[in-house]
């Protein structure tokens, strides 16, 4: 349940033009102790954040309709051709991804079978990686701030760039781990942001590293991202699908992501968590309201958006606000795991929704206070997270 929905009274608008970034974007940085570069296009790529994919949408079908048998119509009766579909979406969101002309468009649109169309996106991230020697176990200051404990036996499904599998101070759970990028099989972290957000979560209480909100807990990898940090609306939508089909109630989804406003991915953000899948997600780092930005925007029971704040209890400049925000974290000078076995350290909202997404593995929906943010730019200050 959103913690602080009385507590906001700012009214707020929704952008639709607006298409913001969760992941490390702008102020949010990681230092990745494991890799020495990062490819060297990553500000062209991060240029590309929000842009629509040209000629490319997600169609969503009506209640009841089966994706393949309702796809395989439409393809004899010429309204789409089948090399055209890019993903299928089966499950609680049921249709398609993939390319389409303005006249197919037009036409789907008039299809009874059609619930809705929406252009897809591009979400790509940002990040400043540079390397040093891995520490002697230390509880990072974020870890700290909010309270730790045993996360052995649950689970968190990490929607991100993928996790390192080898990692020494993460119990990845390989069976279960998958890409949803077309083309690209393998959910290992190419890029560095999905391993550093997995060690907030749940980095083993060990003799080395660093130390986990919910240490020693299963880590899901869903990977939605590139080597490059670019994926898609799309993709995420199907990885949440996927959730949906496979995740127990009680478990916990992390979403260090957003697009702009996409009524598929919050719907089937809801549906999961519906199911009693519990959900932290990142407010975004462009200081504007939360409102523009999905899945951040969603309000609704079991889904949790997290701002970010510094050492002080200081709300971040960078982070966003609003109503649909539940939470503040811990979210600068972040130290965790790395993309090839070593550490980082991260800025953003990003690594603020890790710290609640442990708690809500330690504590289910009964995540405590520890006072309220100064400065939250909505004059509604957050309540800190806590155990």
């Amino acid at each position: 349940m959103k913690a602080n929905q009385f507590k906001k009274a700012v009214s707020y608008f929704a952008l639709a033009s607006v298409f913001t970034m969760a992941g490390c974007q702008k102020e949010d940085t990681l230092e990745n102790n494991s890799a020495s570069t990062q490819p060297t296009d990553n500000a062209a790529v991060s240029a590309e954040n929000g842009k629509a994919i040209e000629g490319e949408y997600i169609v969503t079908f009506k209640d009841g309709e089966n994706a393949s048998e309702t796809i395989e119509t439409m393809s004899a009766d010429q309204k789409i051709a089948p090399s055209s579909i890019k993903q299928k979406f089966e499950g609680a969101v049921r249709g398609f991804s993939g390319r389409l002309s303005k006249a197919q468009v037009e036409a789907l649109k008039n299809d009874p079978n059609v619930a809705s169309i929406e252009q897809d996106r591009l979400i790509t991230l940002s990040t400043t990686i540079t390397s040093v020697a891995q520490p002697a176990q230390t509880i990072p200051w974020g870890v700290a701030r909010v309270g730790y404990g045993d996360g052995t036996g649950k689970t968190a499904w990490v929607i991100d760039s993928g996790v390192y599998p080898d990692h020494p101070d993460l119990n990845v759970d390989k069976a279960r781990s998958r890409s949803f990028i077309t083309g690209i099989t393998s959910y290992t972290d190419g890029y560095g942001h999905g391993t550093c957000v997995a060690g907030i979560i749940g980095a083993k209480n060990n003799t080395i590293g660093v130390v986990g909100v919910a240490a020693n807990a299963s880590i899901v990898a869903l990977r939605v991202f590139d080597d490059l940090g670019r994926g898609s609306t799309s993709s995420a939508i199907k990885a949440v699908n996927h959730v949906i089909a496979n995740a127990k109630p009680g478990d916990v989804v992390n979403m260090s992501l957003g697009s702009g406003i996409s009524a598929t991915l919050d719907n089937a953000v809801k549906s999961a968590a519906a199911k009693g899948i519990l959900f932290a997600i990142a407010a975004g780092n462009s200081a504007v309201d939360a409102s523009s930005v999905s899945p951040a925007r969603v309000n609704a029971p079991n889904v949790y958006t997290v701002s970010s704040m510094n050492n002080y209890g200081a709300f971040s400049s960078f982070s966003n606000y609003g109503t649909s925000v539940d939470y503040a974290a811990p979210g600068e000078g972040i130290t965790s795991t790395g993309k090839t076995g070593g550490y980082g350290t991260g800025r953003g909202t990003s690594v603020a929704a890790p710290h609640v997404a442990g708690l809500l593995l330690l504590r289910g929906t009964a995540i405590g206070r520890n006072g309220y943010v100064t400065g939250d730019k909505d004059s509604r200050p957050d309540p800190i997270a806590s155990k």
